[in-house]
């Protein structure tokens, strides 16, 4: 897990730098988010995944990914997220800074959130 946050945080650190977007653009919101939600264990144990810069996260190292109610975040452009439910339903709310997202992430996280697998078939019955 440690080296699929690692490859994901330097491949967005890497195209933030090769197309120029500095801060307050969704690359760099991206970057923050990424960098504080490896940070909290909760999180850090999930399989990081992006998509349109939306920061999802899968209880499957491999796809199709399993979200299992686990929210999502999103950068806006000029700062700050969104952060919404499973599959986009609802805004849950929309923090200033990336640290707040992941506070609000680890706050809507599932109570009985299994451990993560390596194929949807090894999924824990």
């Amino acid at each position: 897990m440690e080296a699929r946050w690692e490859g994901i945080v330097l491949s967005w650190e890497w195209l933030q730098q090769d197309i120029g977007h500095g801060p307050g653009s969704c690359h760099d919101g991206l970057v923050r988010l990424l960098k504080a939600a490896r940070a909290e264990p909760r999180l850090g144990r999930l399989f990081p995944w992006t998509s349109h810069h939306d920061l999802h996260f899968s209880l499957s190292t491999s796809a199709p990914w399993t979200a299992a109610g686990v929210p999502f975040a999103v950068p806006l452009d000029g700062g700050g997220y969104q952060v919404r439910g499973q599959g986009g339903a609802g805004v849950l709310g929309t923090p200033a800074t990336p640290e707040e997202a992941v506070a609000l992430l680890v706050e809507h996280l599932p109570p009985d959130l299994g451990p993560v697998f390596n194929h949807p078939a090894d999924e824990p019955r």
